[in-house]
């Protein structure tokens, strides 16, 4: 891979006498900078698809800028601000950073490498009767700490669940997490067959002991995470550096049921999406939009899920970890998702005010129980809902 001299230059420049001493915020900073392409372009399994669509320059422009800005940073929060911007030349999603120092909310859809108590707490599953034939199941996250609150909700609702033929599931604000988080759901979903397509992982040191890492800093002691990362481990074991792996030994496009399949099943499902539906949450909606009896209605989504997996490394401040893409999903390039992310079957813009996202929830339910989108109007009516 061609490296210019500008960027030579700036991994061998060391613009203070503080070198071997102290260094500031500045420096360290810098330091994390220089770290950041070459890591990259080795290990991120979108890096150099992204360097042949945009171009060198592109590249070498944003670096010198982001050298500009971190050579004046007055902390590590200022620092952060300056990396997150510079990684966002590289891709929208599906890499962050991640502050050692002071625990930084995450920048965009796909970023967050995992959660506190509390936002536990607040992202766990909910549901609610919205009338005898409509229930609202709200799923803000697909982290791995929201999988057993989820089975759980499951089976202690099981019978709310099986006795409304009507389900709305919001999706809004959904960044993502794990595959394994929404499987549970599936059952009810899912009776037609599916078809995925597959992914491969990309072999490197720096992507095997990432994977070795993952569940210790997001899940400590999830047996699925642990089982999920051992599996990874071992296929990129037996490939060679720079080579891509298979996931799994189903092969690159697989049709299958799931089972098993819940006896009573909802009827009419929308699943209610926007542009903060990331990553696992692209990944549930491109498995449930299979379903004959499922409707996506909204925006589109952010677009996070054509390199995935994201996992750990720590630049050499020791004040920031990386997060970045280590798997890249077959689909590419004739189905990408990052470029526009997955649009829905019935556009709904959002509303303005305060209570929009509720009558959101208000037109959806009326449209599911034979009446229209448009609050107020029949099921008969169909004037154009931007007219009132």
């Amino acid at each position: 891979m061609r490296i210019t001299l500008a960027l030579v230059f700036a991994m061998a420049t060391c613009f203070s006498a503080n070198c071997w001493g102290q260094q500031s915020a500045a420096e360290l900073c810098v330091k994390d900078l220089e770290a950041i392409p070459g890591f990259l372009l080795e290990n991120d399994t979108g890096a150099k698809d992204h360097l042949a669509q945009l171009g060198q320059k592109h590249f070498d422009d944003a670096f010198v800028a982001a050298k500009a800005a971190a050579m004046q940073v007055p902390d590590a929060a200022a620092c952060q601000q300056v990396l997150t911007r510079y990684l966002k030349a590289w891709r929208k999603g599906h890499l962050g950073l991640q502050n050692l120092v002071v625990p930084a909310a995450p920048t965009a859809a796909g970023d967050s490498p995992g959660a506190s108590a509390a936002a536990s707490r607040k992202d766990e599953p909910a549901i609610r009767v919205l009338s005898g034939k409509t229930i609202l199941l709200t799923l803000k996250s697909f982290e791995d700490h929201t999988r057993e609150p989820l089975i759980a909700l499951l089976k202690r609702d099981h019978e709310e669940l099986a006795t409304h033929p009507n389900w709305i599931i919001d999706l809004r604000g959904n960044g993502g997490g794990s595959d394994s988080s929404y499987e549970p759901l599936l059952g009810w979903l899912m009776p037609d067959e599916s078809v995925s397509v597959g992914a491969m992982w990309l072999v490197t040191p720096a992507n095997i002991q990432g994977q070795m890492r993952r569940c210790a800093i997001v899940s400590p002691g999830d047996s699925v995470c642990e089982k999920f990362a051992n599996e990874a481990v071992t296929r990129m074991r037996n490939g060679t550096t720079g080579s891509y792996v298979a996931q799994d030994d189903t092969g690159d496009i697989t049709f299958e049921r799931i089972t098993p399949l819940e006896p009573r099943r909802p009827s009419r499902v929308a699943i209610l999406i926007d542009g903060d539906c990331g990553s696992s949450c692209e990944e549930f909606l491109l498995a449930a939009r299979q379903s004959f009896n499922v409707k996506l209605i909204g925006r589109r989504t952010f677009g996070s899920l054509d390199y995935s997996n994201l996992r750990p490394h720590d630049l050499p401040s020791g004040q920031r970890r990386l997060w970045y893409a280590t798997s890249r999903s077959l689909r590419i390039p004739d189905l990408p998702v990052d470029l526009a992310g997955i649009p829905p079957d019935i556009y709904l813009p959002l509303a303005k005010g305060d209570h929009a996202k509720d009558e959101e929830v208000r037109r959806v339910q009326s449209w599911l129980e034979g009446g229209s989108l448009a609050l107020g109007k029949t099921g008969t009516d169909r004037k154009d809902l931007g007219r009132h």
